[in-house]
């Protein structure tokens, strides 16, 4: 059996017990309380110093794990605090190796599946979707040398491990974007990069699948800091810190709304999986794409009772700045994000997974 482990870091020791409690009512079978400090590694979480942490495993069918993750952050949220998670493995090993110092609830196997909540029944089975249409990279070489290219100025600069298996261009794309954004994380050196990806974007030799990956890059890097925030709002708001971009994610988002029009203007010479990628830019970016907005409504149009046209929807309503639309376009997939956040930087996390899904 599967678990998932989460932890919670509450303002006081009362608000951490209280969340404990609740926890275990919900049949988290392992809950333990601990001050923050207690160990050497808190050093590193000074600005957590006099809160109190709350560690918990719960057994939970995989594809649950996005509602339990919602309501634990929502508990957590109600009590001033934050929460991380899940991880998770087997029972087994997780069990063995939890950390009761400070353990409040271990509940029988029986008694937490008795108060776990109860399964939601799966609606209707979405019928897949087949791959968005491209047409076939015209010369595959002269597309990996395209990338090298790019790639040429970086510090490490990409060499095969293994001849028998030489790299292909999603190797050196992943290769060219962890050097501009290692980890999803937005350096100084970022946005002195993105002219970089533009000119990969422009490149002639890169086919539609390519250029797609670097559409969604491009994406990745003017959103980095709208997004950073959905994920961190919980913790500012409860230290009382206001939501903002730091200087290196509004330059690495300036770089690419300066390049977009040269991008956008490839529109029409673009296969279905271009546009869907140029309309989440349009979406990103709506001050420099808002002649394109007809066009992504028609493409939207095409999608209909489609999961895309869920996605349009909500690209659409991120280009139109209508935060009523956007929240009702984010739907379940949104339930767990803060609601400190704004309805755009939810909506730019919730697009950023439908996009690498699409991928």
């Amino acid at each position: 059996m599967m678990v998932s482990t989460y932890s919670l870091t509450l303002p006081t020791e009362s608000a951490a017990r209280t969340v404990a409690d609740q926890l275990a009512d919900r049949g988290h079978g392992l809950v333990a309380v601990r001050a923050v400090g207690h160990f050497s590694t808190d050093i590193h979480r000074t600005e957590f110093a006099g809160w109190w942490d709350v560690y918990s495993v719960v057994a939970t069918e995989p594809d649950r794990d996005g509602a339990e993750t919602a309501a634990v952050r929502q508990i957590a949220r109600h009590h001033g605090g934050v929460a991380a998670g899940p991880g998770g493995g087997k029972i087994e090993g997780v069990s063995r190796f939890f950390n009761r110092e400070g353990l409040v609830h271990e509940l029988t196997a029986d008694e937490a599946a008795r108060r776990r909540p109860a399964v939601v029944p799966p609606g209707p089975t979405a019928v897949p979707q087949a791959p968005l249409a491209y047409r076939e990279t015209p010369d595959e070489e002269a597309e990996l040398a395209a990338i090298k290219e790019a790639l040429a100025g970086d510090d490490e600069p990409w060499e095969d491990e293994d001849d028998d298996e030489p790299a292909d261009s999603g190797d050196l794309l992943g290769e060219l974007f962890n050097g501009a954004m290692h980890q999803g994380t937005v350096y100084a050196h970022t946005a002195g990069m993105v002219p970089d990806f533009v000119a990969l974007a422009l490149d002639e030799r890169l086919g539609d699948r390519a250029r797609a990956w670097v559409y969604l890059d491009l994406f990745m890097i003017a959103t980095v800091g709208r997004r950073y925030l959905c994920s961190t709002a919980d913790r500012e708001h409860a230290f009382g810190r206001p939501l903002a971009e730091t200087p290196d994610a509004v330059a690495a988002r300036q770089a690419v709304t300066a390049a977009l029009p040269r991008l956008l203007r490839r529109w029409d010479a673009e296969a279905e999986i271009g546009r869907f990628f140029l309309a989440a830019l349009v979406a990103a970016e709506p001050e420099a794409g808002a002649g394109l907005r007809r066009a992504i409504g028609e493409l939207r149009q095409g999608y209909a009772g489609t999961a895309r046209e869920r996605t349009l929807l909500l690209m659409e309503a991120l280009a139109d700045r209508d935060e009523r639309r956007i929240e009702e376009a984010i739907g379940d997939p949104g339930a767990g994000l803060s609601p400190w956040a704004t309805a755009e930087q939810r909506g730019l996390s919730v697009l950023e997974d439908l996009l690498t899904a699409e991928a």
